[in-house]
């Protein structure tokens, strides 16, 4: 499950938007009828999704996948 804090309303309604739309198609439509302003919250809001995503999966697979891959890129 996702988890974003301390959202404005209108950030959790421009979410409720995002999540209803079925296919990239109609993303893209919905993401082009914005303002300016709001195609850089939902650009940002999207991004916060990735994050969000990204910390469940490290937090389910544990850490030590990710300890492995930093190895590869030390500095010896």
């Amino acid at each position: 499950m996702i988890q974003i804090e301390n959202l404005t309303q209108d950030q959790v309604d421009m979410l409720d938007i995002m999540w209803s739309l079925d296919s990239e198609e109609e993303y893209f439509e919905w993401y082009d009828a914005l303002s300016v302003s709001d195609q850089k919250m939902a650009d940002v809001l999207q991004r916060m999704i990735l994050l969000a995503e990204a910390d469940n999966l490290v937090e389910q697979t544990g850490y030590k996948d990710a300890a492995s891959y930093l190895k590869k890129f030390a500095l010896q």
